[in-house]
């Protein structure tokens, strides 16, 4: 998932992009029980773009809500973004 971040607009005007780094996938893949890539590809639900934006935000030190509607109410905008330059080191 090399190159793969999130950007994140809230509410109080923060405009920030985060790495998702491997604790936030982990524990994206522990709480829905399916790899991100899987789930990305083929059952995106804006839930797991959001949960992603929470725990990339907590695991790197912003201080966020519980997740759920208290934390998605702080939200404006949430996108993946990837970085075509970014060299994979996913080994096939």
């Amino acid at each position: 998932m090399d190159g793969l971040k999130i950007r994140v607009r809230t509410t109080d005007g923060t405009d920030a992009t985060y790495s998702l780094r491997p604790r936030v996938i982990v524990e994206f893949e522990q709480k829905y029980q399916k790899g991100l890539a899987k789930l990305i590809a083929e059952e995106q639900k804006l839930e797991h773009i959001y949960f992603l934006a929470w725990s990339a935000m907590k695991h790197n030190g912003r201080v966020v809500k519980p997740f759920g509607p208290d934390f998605l109410d702080t939200l404006e905008e949430v996108t993946l973004v990837t970085d075509p330059s970014s060299e994979s080191t996913e080994i096939a």
